[in-house]
């Protein structure tokens, strides 16, 4: 295995030829690529060096501290996650499972339970972004306690409101089944535990010490997921988003206020909207204190109340990571497992592609991304997508058939519905199924032009909106430029990249 420094390196210039930053891609050669996902040759060095023999300039010091960060974060998981592996692996060899899929279609427990764990095989993190396990803010020591493959649950903190400081939306958290049991006669907000000490109990000092607010001593497990904000629940299902002042990719991981106070509000209005088979993962509650980020909490309902009997729940970022049992994908398991990889995919895209894409035509534009989506399997066969966290969505309120009041200031407003196709083309085709189609080619030998014709023609039949087949199947797709953007921190970029949908004859 290549060391943590190498694999970031081949990263950087993933993320450089495919933006073509300061024309890398223009001064090399090969063949187009989908979406101009490639593995260039780096050049030599740790990320930093060959960022700068790309860029023929230094590195500003800040994107050096964050990719310096994500080596370590990366160096860490590596090693955490060979020991996980183990014992994944030996457990399946001990049932009688020669893969994981098959491991996890007889377990009995939860989908919450059986989830959860499933977050932690993609180590790399996101796969277009070199800063994926960059933490600026954590130590090591912080990294080994709450990064996503800590050995033991985070003890969430919880703050009771007894003076009404806080604002609130959608149910009391103390109804939330992660609190359950609890003896909270105020209401209360969770707090991660580095956020009470590093951010919460020294800007408020004031409001504590006066006992308007109040740190209990009950606390709640909790696992991270691979958003790393969001906890899973360790004792009982359920999810909890919090304020973390960490910088993780490419921003600093605290809460809004408008995301709070939209989250069970949008979560109410939008489900049942625009298309069969898919669900939303329901945001419950939400607490802030008005105009600050950094103390705010958003509590997310439990996989079991939209995941159907029988099945179990699998994130898509594990599909497309490595299983410890075969050394293969985690799709390639089920694909193989169905007996005809090409028809699994198909299947897959079937389910998971015309809700996304209805949802866009009325102004709804899902974050449909590996981290957030996820799907109900039956065996080896994906009957359900599912889809959380709607703060990452674009919608353009007036083409959405219900009445939505949105704050002004909030990142969801979309200007124009080629903002909502644009959230769709980058997150779902992208960053999502591209990812599967990759590693079913390397794994399967799946035929990712034959797979893209396919869904192409599959796209073009739908009944959408012209504007709408035109922007999915154009020759090229605008798509983040997520490195570029770390050169010019706080602007929005944006490039265009070829796209396989669009090479149809």
């Amino acid at each position: 295995m290549t060391s943590a420094a190498a694999a970031l390196a081949a990263h950087v210039a993933a993320a450089a030829w495919r933006e073509d930053l300061g024309g890398y891609r223009s001064r090399g050669t090969g063949p187009e690529t989908d979406f101009d996902i490639a593995e260039p040759a780096p050049p030599a060095g740790d990320p930093v060096r060959a960022l700068e023999t790309i860029l023929g300039t230094a590195v500003p010091p800040e994107l050096a501290a964050e990719l310096d960060s994500a080596v370590a974060g990366l160096a860490l998981a590596r090693t955490r996650a060979a020991v996980r592996n183990r014992h994944l692996a030996a457990y399946a060899t001990r049932a009688g499972h020669s893969s994981l899929a098959t491991l996890i279609a007889a377990c009995t427990a939860g989908p919450d339970a059986i989830a959860r764990p499933l977050e932690t095989l993609a180590t790399a993190g996101h796969q277009l972004h070199p800063c994926a396990r960059t933490r600026l803010g954590w130590n090591q020591t912080d990294r080994e306690r709450y990064d996503l493959e800590t050995p033991a649950p985070i003890q969430v903190r919880l703050i009771a409101d007894r003076a009404g400081v806080l604002a609130r939306s959608g149910t009391d958290f103390r109804t939330h089944p992660m609190l359950a049991g609890l003896d909270l006669p105020d209401p209360v907000l969770p707090v991660h535990p580095w956020q009470l000490e590093h951010r919460v109990l020294p800007a408020y000092r004031d409001l504590f010490d006066t006992g308007r607010l109040t740190v209990l001593d009950a606390t709640v497990p909790a696992w991270p997921t691979a958003a790393i904000r969001t906890l899973a629940g360790a004792r009982e299902p359920g999810f909890l988003k919090l304020a973390l002042g960490v910088h993780i990719t490419s921003t600093r991981r605290d809460i809004s206020p408008a995301t709070a106070l939209l989250a069970p509000y949008l979560n109410e209005h939008l489900t049942g909207l625009g298309g069969e088979g898919h669900r939303f993962l329901a945001d419950t509650a939400g607490a802030w204190l008005p105009g600050r980020r950094d103390l705010t909490a958003i509590a997310r309902a439990p996989l079991a109340t939209v995941t159907p009997a029988g099945t179990v729940c699998v994130p898509a970022t594990a599909l497309a990571a490595t299983s410890p049992v075969t050394g293969t994908s985690l799709a390639a398991e089920y694909a193989h497992w169905s007996g005809n990889p090409d028809a699994w995919l198909r299947a897959y895209a079937d389910l998971v592609v015309p809700p996304v894409l209805a949802k866009a035509a009325i102004g709804i534009g899902l974050e449909a991304h590996l981290q957030n989506s996820l799907v109900a399997m039956d065996g080896h066969d994906p009957v359900l997508a599912i889809t959380r966290d709607l703060g990452g969505a674009r919608l353009h309120t007036p083409s959405i058939p219900v009445h939505l009041e949105l704050p002004p200031e909030s990142p969801v407003n979309a200007a124009s519905l080629d903002q909502v196709r644009s959230k769709v083309a980058y997150t779902l085709f992208q960053n999502h199924l591209a990812a599967l189609v990759a590693v079913l080619a390397r794994d399967c030998g799946i035929d990712p032009a034959a797979f893209w014709a396919d869904l192409a023609d599959r796209i073009a039949g739908l009944d959408l909106p012209a504007a709408d087949r035109d922007a999915y199947l154009a020759p090229r797709l605008p798509t983040k430029a997520l490195l570029t953007m770390r050169l010019h921190p706080g602007t929005e970029i944006e490039t265009t990249v070829h796209n396989p949908l669009g090479s149809r004859t």
